[in-house]
C-alpha cells in the first residue's frame, strides 16, 4: 500500500512526543480482508493505568476535491474502527490530518458536525515544525 505524503512526518511527531512506534504499518486481517492501517504507537503513563494504544490513519487531502479526500478519509476510518473495536485489546484510532487542512476545511460546520457526530478522534500536525498541535478525542 502507498504511503501517505506526510506519513514520516507524522511518525516523527508521534516519536516527540513521547510515543514508542509499534508498528508501521499495522496489518489487521477481518473477515477476509488484509488492511493496512499506518501507524500503531503505545505510550506508558506510569502513574495512571499503564500503556495507551493507538492507531493513526494518514491523510493528506491534496487532491483538487477535498471533500472526495474526506469521503475517503472517512469511510476507510470507519472500517478500521470496526476491525480494531472487536479485537482483544483494542486501540484508539486517529486520522492525522495537517494543521492547514483542519483550519481550513475540517472545521467547516457540516464537516465538524459529522466528524463529532460520528466520533471521530483527530491529531492534528504542523507540517513545518513536525509537532503535534493537538489531540481530538472522541
Amino acid at each position: 500500500m502507498a504511503r501517505d505524503l506526510f506519513h514520516q512526518l507524522v511518525r516523527e511527531a508521534l516519536e516527540a512526543d513521547g510515543w514508542i512506534i509499534t508498528h508501521d504499518p499495522l496489518i489487521l486481517k477481518a473477515g477476509g480482508l488484509r488492511l493496512e492501517i499506518d501507524l500503531a504507537a503505545e505510550q506508558v503513563f506510569v502513574a495512571q493505568r499503564g500503556p495507551e494504544s493507538i492507531a493513526v490513519e494518514v491523510k493528506s487531502f491534496l487532491s483538487k476535491s477535498k471533500l472526495n479526500d474526506f469521503y475517503l478519509a472517512k469511510g476507510q476510518y470507519d472500517v478500521y474502527r470496526e476491525v480494531l473495536n472487536k479485537d482483544i485489546n483494542p486501540r484508539k484510532l486517529y486520522l492525522a490530518v495537517d494543521n492547514d487542512i483542519y483550519q481550513s476545511f475540517l472545521q467547516k460546520s457540516l464537516i465538524a458536525e459529522i466528524l463529532e457526530s460520528d466520533a471521530i478522534s483527530l491529531l492534528v500536525f504542523d507540517v513545518l515544525t513536525k509537532r503535534v498541535v493537538e489531540w481530538i478525542t472522541r
